[in-house]
């Protein structure tokens, strides 16, 4: 009985056992069918219950381009606009208590922000959004900051984060913190969402400054959509330029100024370093439809026009580097008309009784002498024009070079071999700046070769590529030709270019001879759109650098259709470049003051504007010059100087009292009148002359006063 009772227990148990085998055996299989035969319609299907937007792009952000001090020229700055999803599951739960608990105090918060709506106009905004069930309800107009957006995410609701169905839109805005200052040059995008750059260092160096894009996607999480990140973008690297704020704003200012005087269609500066090539200023100004000037057009960079006279000096380089001409040499220029055949005839911009008949080589270039310069390169190499244009070559006029910009202007110097229509006229008028297209980045780095001792040296817009602060890639001086001719000929031609401001008799560059410093260089004015029938316009230039003993900077102006005054190399574009030369050698000289001579012909103690005794005191020290009865506490001062020592009386500044400013710079006026709360009117240049309000008289709420400058 026993035995048969086993038997029974262990054909139960065998049975069990079978039936959790197969149990078991169908569960792996149905997990090897889920895990491999099912597998991409499962994950399709968690995906599909999941996210919202399988990938969505994350923008990274644009780099920064500063200037070569590290001021922030264009930088990307993000804006946000807010929106709510008010299908959002926490908001709709049980009867949408948590969206009505918080309605008064969000409105509020909201109101006090942003000002552009009432407490009750919010609370109504928000209630009919959440009514209608919109997934993208647009909160209000008002863009928003990194800033501002941190504070509002601290609002009642919105502190709960995805729960709340608050939505930030980010959008891309590209500033330029000085305006309009070196904008051709800096560059632009195409509006604030685009990727794609215009022109400028904005689109040479797209690639660099836009970075790479990463990707995230939206999913559903305790009912909120969250972005989830699968890969970060990586941000764009910052350039920092050559370019230099400071000489940006000098060099726009007096060309500006010159544009408005003269009122020409446009003018352009560029202002480079003798000894590295890097571009310090750039400036492209356009007369606008309003009248006024602005960075409105490149100019600099595509500019392919005639040169002019500031050819003339690589002409008689070439000419005395072949020995075929000597200093010494006499050329008869006759009454200032050269016949040259039966259709060309070649003049001089004084003709007639005022001619400059028999004249040194020398005083060819000083003059100016179209004349001159065609019958020294004609007769020279009339023979063999093309070794004119070889010679030409060889010293690097017009030699190529990557200015780092697409549609930058290339030099076009060609002569008999080149050139099929080629005539022998074509000879002459080369020898001054005709038959000859040099774009005005070329003529200036020939000149800075001349100042830098016959070393050519490549043009430059980028110091350095970083990013995070770590360097990716930094540019050096780059030399393109170690010596453009002999120290014979370099020490004759910069002779010749100081002459043409110095000779005060004959030189056309006279108007550029400045009291603080000397320069050299070469006016040039030429005519275009000459062809019979069309309306005769003219354009200025001047090229050269200062200070001739040791060139510091090299800078050429350019100057187009002047309208007022007849057009002048020397009195448009060569008053220009003074004014540019002076004040960026008083500011921005690279030499220390020891290392300049003395010159024993002018006063030695500076008359000096008076104002803020600190600010004044520093430039004497610096200058070595002592000041008699240094104050132990003055911050206002007047200045008197005699033949030998400096000394000061103080000014006395009363509170609600106009201020004397007397004598005083525009910087110095401006801060003591309007920290008093006057407005203040200025004219003229200079130092204070004259103030309409008399000082010590009261003031009396705000009160405009006039300051003539002198």
């Amino acid at each position: 009985m026993a035995a048969t009772n086993n038997k029974g227990a262990i054909f139960r148990f065998a049975i069990i056992y079978f039936i959790i085998v197969i149990g078991f055996g169908l569960v792996i299989r149905k997990i090897v069918q889920i895990q491999h035969v099912e597998k991409p319609r499962w994950i399709a299907l968690s995906d599909s219950l999941r996210r919202i937007n399988k990938i969505q792009e994350l923008e990274p952000n644009r780099g920064n381009i500063y200037s070569s001090n590290g001021e922030l020229m264009a930088s990307t700055v993000p804006s946000y606009y807010l929106y709510m999803d008010f299908k959002t599951p926490a908001l709709r739960e049980n009867g949408g208590k948590l969206f009505y608990d918080n309605l008064d105090s969000l409105s509020l918060c909201l109101s006090k922000k942003f000002h552009d709506k009432s407490e009750s106009a919010y609370r109504k905004h928000l209630i009919r959004g959440y009514n209608q069930k919109k997934r993208h309800y647009a909160l209000n107009k008002v863009k928003l900051s990194h800033s501002m957006l941190k504070d509002v995410k601290q609002f009642p609701l919105f502190r709960l984060g995805y729960k709340s169905g608050l939505i930030s839109e980010k959008q891309i805005k590209r500033i330029k913190p000085y305006g309009s200052l070196a904008a051709i040059t800096i560059g632009a995008l195409y509006g604030e969402k685009s990727k794609g750059a215009k022109y400028g260092l904005e689109y040479a160096y797209d690639s660099i400054l836009r970075g790479s894009s990463g990707w995230a996607h939206l999913e559903k999480k305790a009912g909120a959509n969250v972005l989830i990140t699968d890969q970060a973008p990586q941000n764009g690297a910052d350039i920092t330029t050559t370019l230099n704020v400071d000489m940006q704003d000098i060099a726009e200012k007096a060309l500006k100024q010159k544009l408005i005087e003269i009122d020409a269609d446009l003018g352009c500066v560029v202002l480079m370093e003798v000894k590295t090539g890097q571009i310090k200023a750039c400036v492209n100004l356009k007369k606008v439809a309003d009248g006024d000037y602005r960075e409105a057009q490149s100019i600099v960079l595509p500019s392919n026009f005639e040169p002019g006279s500031t050819q003339k000096i690589p002409s008689l380089m070439a000419a005395l580097e072949d020995g075929l001409v000597k200093p010494t040499d006499t050329i008869d220029c006759k009454d200032g008309t050269w016949r040259f055949n039966e259709k060309v005839t070649i003049t001089d911009h004084n003709t007639g009784l005022k001619g400059n008949g028999k004249i040194p080589v020398n005083q060819v270039i000083i003059r100016s002498s179209n004349v001159g310069m065609a019958k020294i390169i004609y007769n020279a190499y009339k023979d063999n024009p093309q070794q004119f244009v070889s010679t030409l070559k060889k010293m690097g006029v017009g030699m190529p070079m990557d200015l780092g910009f697409e549609g930058a202007a290339v030099a076009s110097i060609k002569g008999p071999n080149d050139n099929p229509l080629w005539a022998s006229s074509d000879l002459a008028s080369m020898a001054y700046g005709y038959s000859v297209n040099m774009p005005l980045m070329y003529t200036l780095t020939f000149y800075n070769a001349i100042a830098n001792n016959g070393k050519m040296m490549q043009p430059y817009f980028v110091k350095k590529v970083s990013r995070d602060g770590e360097l990716i890639n930094e540019f050096s001086p780059k030399v393109l030709k170690n010596a453009i001719c002999s120290d014979k000929t370099l020490t004759t031609i910069k002779s010749m270019m100081l002459q043409v401001i110095e000779d005060s008799v004959h030189g056309t560059g006279t108007p550029v001879k400045s009291k603080y410093v000397r320069i050299a260089g070469k006016t040039g004015t030429a005519r275009y759109n000459y062809q019979k029938g069309e309306v005769m316009r003219h354009q200025a230039s001047f090229c050269g650098f200062y200070p001739y003993e040791n060139p510091e900077f090299s800078c050429i102006v350019f100057i187009r259709n002047p309208r007022v005054g007849n057009a002048s190399g020397g009195g448009m574009a060569g008053t220009v470049f003074k004014e540019i030369a002076e004040r960026v050698m008083a500011s921005h000289s690279l030499l220390p003051i020891s290392k300049y001579p003395i010159d024993t012909a002018r006063t030695i103690y500076p008359k000096i504007k008076n104002g803020n005794f600190e600010d004044a005191q520093k430039v004497l020290s610096a200058l070595l010059f002592p000041v008699k009865n240094e104050p132990k506490l003055h911050s206002w001062v007047n200045f008197n100087t005699d033949s030998s020592s400096i000394s000061y009386s103080s000014i006395n500044i009363a509170k609600k009292s106009v201020p004397n400013v007397k004598g005083m710079g525009i910087k110095d006026a401006l801060y003591l009148l309007e920290s008093e709360g006057l407005k203040v009117r200025v004219k003229g240049r200079g130092k204070v002359v004259h103030q309409s309000i008399k000082a010590g008289t009261p003031i009396f709420g705000k009160q405009i006063i006039s300051l003539q400058l002198q």
